[in-house]
Parts: C-alpha cells; structure tokens; sequence
C-alpha cells in the first residue's frame, strides 16, 4: 500500500475558516508548513491579507483570502466560486461564535448567529466539500468541537450546544466516509489562549489548576491524530479531566461540576 504524505494526502489545497487569527491561523501555519495551499475565510477582512502573505513568504506556498461571514444564509455565494479552480482537500471548520452569559438572559439573535456559524456553516461546507473528496478517494475534514461539548456546559451553554453538534456530527461522518479515503476528527480542546478568550473576558486565573493551552500545541495534536481516531481532546491535563468526568461521575455531578469553574471563569456573567 503507498505511503501519502501529508500533502499528497490532504493536498493541494486547505480551506480554514476563521484563519485570521487564534486556532485557525494555527491551523493554517502548520497545514502550509506541511507543503498545503491555504484558502482562509473570515469575517476579519483586513487581517487576511497579512496573514495570506505571511504564509506565502515563510512556507512558499499559495494562499488567497475569502472574506466573509458564515452567519449569513447565503454565505456560499462568497466562498464557492473562490474554490472554484481549486482542489480542496482539506477542510478545516475552525471558526467559531459565542458569548458567555445566563441563557435566559443572553439576545436569542446573539444565539440564533452562533448557531449558524458554529453549526450551519461546518454543516454545509462538508456537504459542499465532501463529494469532490470521495471521488478523489482522499481528503480530510476537522471540525472544531469543545471541551465544553462533553456535558452540559452552563453560563456557555448554547455555544456548549453547538459544539456538541460538531462533536456527534464529525464522529458520524468519521465511520460513514472511512471506506472512502477521507478522514474525519472532532477537535475537542479545553480553554486556548487565542484573541476570543482573551475578548470573553475569561478570567482563567480563577480556576487554579485549569489546564490553559497555547494554539501550537493543540493543532499539531489534531493534525497527528487526523486518519486515526473519530475525536481528540486536546492536551493530557485535559484528557484525564475528560475521563473523569465522562467515565467516573454522574452526569448531573459533571454539569454542576462545569456550573462551578464557568462560573468562576466568567465572573461577572
């Protein structure tokens, strides 16, 4: 059987969405380390250029920006035809909206737009994306779920909701499409110090103990484990909390246990 390199595996092309910055920007470094073109979308139009340019002069490779805004019903009017002379075979659903607050008092459009770009925009671009890679017979999706999606999450509990959509629609897709040459992960990680914590107003301090991950270090677990397993939590700290609280508490004791360091975490929410 013939050994693929990354590239030829996942080549020639990656998109990344929410590429501008945080996890995605990650992603993106190291897939165009690994020889990938990069097609980023945003919703941060003037920071893609720089980025784009970035990656073109550190890892020769091509890369070009779609600005746009997942939360939109007709967001692949903007995306198809940037792709539409390129080969995807990677999809990165990276980008990510939420806010942190009680449910009852969080705006329902607030919530309705995490829905649509955390759930509806990874949804469609796999559906858009995945044909093309099963007649390839190779290819590759991550889909960006949470360490909040592994029990009820409270104070985030919508974007928890939403994550968890990821989680079971990424693992899903992992058994339906392992026959047919593209892999598929679920990136589950915990909290990551990217601009969207840090504009949460996450106060990590008040969780002594709470495992605070840089990007690196979590994308390179996830593009290891991509081909090998339907999901990764990222980060051993991380991963032994996961097992406890998945493998040797209640549910009921899980989610109060979630309630107490949210609460902790977003303060004045």
């Amino acid at each position: 059987m013939r050994s693929y390199s990354f590239a030829d595996r996942y080549g020639p092309w990656a998109l990344v969405t929410g590429g501008a910055s945080g996890i995605g920007r990650e992603f993106a470094r190291q897939i165009a380390a690994r020889g990938v073109n990069l097609a980023l979308a945003d919703i941060q139009e003037k920071m893609l250029p720089g980025v784009a340019a970035e990656l073109e002069a550190r890892f020769a490779v091509k890369a070009r920006v779609i600005p746009v805004d997942l939360s939109t019903p007709d967001f692949m009017a903007r995306i198809r035809p940037a792709i539409a002379d390129i080969s995807i075979g990677l999809l990165v659903n990276n980008a990510g909206y939420g806010s942190a607050g009680e449910f009852m008092k969080t705006d329902v459009g607030d919530m309705l737009d995490a829905i649509a770009v955390n759930c509806r925009a990874p949804m469609a671009l796999a559906r858009e994306l995945g044909p093309a890679m099963i007649e390839r017979g190779r290819g590759g999706m991550i889909f960006l779920s949470s360490s909040s999606a592994l029990q009820g999450t409270p104070i985030v509990a919508n974007y928890a909701g939403t994550k968890a959509y990821n989680l079971v629609l990424a693992e899903a897709l992992w058994d339906e499409l392992r026959g047919s040459g593209v892999d598929v992960l679920a990136l589950c990680p915990g909290t990551t110090n990217t601009p969207a914590i840090v504009k949460s107003g996450a106060c990590v301090d008040n969780v002594p103990g709470m495992p605070f991950m840089e990007p690196g270090p979590v994308v390179a677990e996830a593009l290891a484990a991509l081909g090998r397993r339907p999901c990764i939590v990222a980060g051993r700290m991380n991963r032994i909390a996961a097992f406890v609280m998945t493998r040797l508490m209640t549910r009921a004791g899980a989610v109060t246990l979630m309630g107490k360091n949210t609460r902790k975490l977003y303060p004045e929410k």
